[in-house]
Parts: C-alpha cells; structure tokens; sequence
C-alpha cells in the first residue's frame, strides 16, 4: 500500500471515530483531545435557516481595524448558549431578550456602503432568531433550532466588525437534523448547547477567530 493510500485511510478512520464518539451518548468526554483546527479570519454561511460547513453566505472580510463593539452582543449570546448547555430554556430566553436589544442598539463604523447593508441584514436576522429564542421559554427545541442560524449571523457579523477576543467556531455533526451546525465559543474547551446535558462534550473547534 502506497503513502497517499495509507494517508487516505488514515483520513477516514479519523472522521469515522469523530463521529462514532459524539453518537455514543455514554462518552462525553472525548472529544477535548480531538485535533483542532487552527485558522485565522472566518468563512460565512449561507443565509437559509439550514446550515452546515459547507453553506457559505457571501460577506465583507473585515481588514483588521475593529468596525464596531461587539461586547454586549458577545456577552448576551455566550450567556445564552451556557443557558441551553444546561437545558436551562427558561434562563435562555432571558439571555435572548438582552440579545435582542443588544442587536438593536448595535452601531457599526467605518463601514463601506456594501458592508453596512450586509450588516443590516445580518443582524435583521440574528434579531429574528433572537426573538423566537426568547419566546420559546418552554420549547428548548425550538430555541436549539434558532441557534443554528443565530450562530451564523454571530459568526459573519464577527467577519465583519472583527474582535479583540480570542474565540473558537465550535461544530458539531448531530445538530440541525444530523446536518450539523457552529457555534461561537470564548473557551477552548467544547461546551455543546445543542446537545445539552446528555453530550456537552460532543464537537470540536473549527478554527480559532482572533
């Protein structure tokens, strides 16, 4: 067997162990020591509801000067995504209100014309998201649902603004219909808030946002 065979194998053992791991409901610890991948900027998803690593929704890279502060929208969203890692839907829907008013109080700078019509409908929909998540106290499901495409317009509206923070694009294969889904991390360690209590651990980072 020749080295791009082995190499070739090796490729899918190692995607096939990734998801093997996160359907084992009973091993949710395995997923820390997966390889990460380490990439600076970002890749934007496509605008649908439905999303998965390969959709992509066509956005302005930001050059590297800061187009705005995007703390408040930060804190809101990583408190909300620690709500529905707990399976805490009642205290999601409360760090979705001051979502929604974190995005509506958000101001860009410097912008071109482009990339602030871009925002605009960014955080349209990231505002929409929000406020089914925050109407859905009782529904985690639901709530989970709207996560998937709030993720996206976080992550793209990141791509946009920049960050001073050092963040992880986290992904994980059984969300979203067994689809797959990301979301945006300020911790290394996976925190999955689509599984919840019974596979916190399931993912892994796809790239680091600095």
């Amino acid at each position: 067997m020749n080295i791009k065979r082995i190499s070739l194998f090796s490729l899918a053992v190692a995607g096939s162990l990734f998801l093997a791991s996160c359907g084992n409901s009973n091993n949710t610890e395995n997923h820390n020591d997966m390889d990460h991948e380490h990439h600076e900027g970002m890749e934007h998803d496509h605008s649908s509801h439905q999303h998965s690593e390969s959709n992509e929704r066509n956005v302005s890279s930001n050059s590297g000067e800061l187009k705005g502060d995007l703390t408040s929208i930060m804190s809101s969203y990583f408190s909300l995504n620690e709500s529905l890692v707990k399976d805490n839907a009642s205290s999601a829907a409360k760090s979705s209100e001051n979502l929604v008013g974190a995005l509506k109080t958000f101001k860009g700078t410097g912008l071109t014309v482009e990339a602030n019509k871009e925002v605009s409908e960014i955080l349209e929909s990231a505002i929409e998201n929000a406020e089914h998540i925050a109407s859905n106290s009782d529904d985690i499901d639901h709530q989970r649902e709207h996560l998937v495409s709030l993720s996206t317009d976080i992550k793209d509206l990141i791509g946009i603004i920049g960050t001073k923070q050092k963040l992880y694009e986290d992904y994980c294969p059984m969300a979203n219909n067994n689809e797959g889904a990301i979301w945006i991390s300020n911790k290394e360690e996976i925190s999955n808030p689509y599984m919840g209590s019974s596979m916190p651990k399931c993912g892994k980072v796809n790239r680091v946002i600095e």
